[in-house]
């Protein structure tokens, strides 16, 4: 079965549809506008600890754990069992032009199979098990031939062909894939598993189901370390101008009641409700609203 084959009509014209909304031309040089962030689980243990839960074994398991090493451990176990030997798992943050702005990792949950380098804006267009992570939520199988064979047609081919040549060589062939939303916040987390075989015939449904249920249960405690992380860093970033001004949008000022509130014009106003909305992800002024309340940034 090819990885390609696996989708259904409906998705590809989701993932059709969010690519027409990305900006057209060569993407080779956008990978630097790409933050990333690294989350290390020890750093901040007080602040997620209620956000956990303990709904699936493996999920108990990994909250049972002492230290992160024995965590990841319990996850390469559970990887072996199901037949793969790497994994990964990351969180984007979209810009307004629908490309990642920022990408959360987690030191110790990212391997051969989720390279940073694969996760820049250089290879949004180019990797579809990105692509369709940030797009649907569908699981997505794939071997490392249909990738090249779909993704290489665009202007930059011969650095996607070298890429997935790269992942060959380090033994990331065929495997699963697929997107989960974070609870409360407008970000997007992907999970992916790999195997160094180079078809994705052996992907049965019995592993592709074991693939979800840990997936999940990663997802189920990662999640938790980059939502408290993603609070800081958009609350840290704020300006005393900006941080006013969100607190007058969540109480339901227009832009000119805030304008006469903080002294200064309405051009300024939207101006900075733009950078607002681009760096929480919102779409809209009502969103935006929404999401600096759940997030606790105000």
């Amino acid at each position: 079965m090819s990885g390609f084959d696996a989708i259904a009509p409906h998705e590809l014209s989701l993932v059709q549809a969010a690519e027409r909304r990305l900006p057209s031309g060569p993407v080779g040089d956008r990978g630097e506008h790409t933050e990333m962030v690294y989350i290390d689980e020890d750093d901040i243990e007080d602040g997620v600890h209620e956000e956990l839960g303990n709904e699936t074994a493996i999920a108990t398991e990994l909250g049972a754990a002492h230290t992160a090493k024995e965590r990841v451990a319990i996850v390469r176990g559970a990887l072996r069992i199901a037949g793969f030997s790497s994994f990964g798992y990351a969180a984007f943050a979209q810009g307004a032009d629908g490309l990642p702005s920022r990408v959360y990792l987690l030191r110790n949950y990212f391997s051969n199979a989720l390279l940073p380098g694969s996760l820049s804006c250089a290879h949004l267009r180019g990797d579809w098990r990105i692509r369709r992570a940030l797009h649907t939520g569908q699981p997505h199988i794939w071997d490392i031939d249909s990738l090249i064979e779909t993704s290489c047609g665009n202007d930059s081919a011969h650095a996607m062909r070298r890429h997935f040549e790269h992942m060959r060589n380090r033994g990331v062939c065929s495997g699963v894939s697929f997107g989960l939303p974070i609870h409360r916040t407008p970000l997007r987390a992907m999970f992916v598993c790999a195997s160094p075989l180079e078809t994705c015939d052996w992907i049965t449904e019995n592993v592709l189901a074991q693939a979800i249920s840990l997936g999940l249960s990663l997802h189920q405690r990662c999640s938790a370390y980059v939502r408290a992380v993603h609070r800081d860093t958009v609350a840290g970033n704020l300006s005393d101008m900006q941080q006013r001004l969100l607190d007058l949008v969540v109480d339901g000022l227009t832009d000119k009641e805030i304008a006469q509130r903080l002294n200064t014009t309405t051009h300024n106003v939207d101006y900075h409700l733009r950078q607002l909305r681009d760096r929480c992800g919102a779409k809209n002024r009502s969103q935006l609203a929404y999401i600096a309340g759940l997030m606790q940034v105000v």
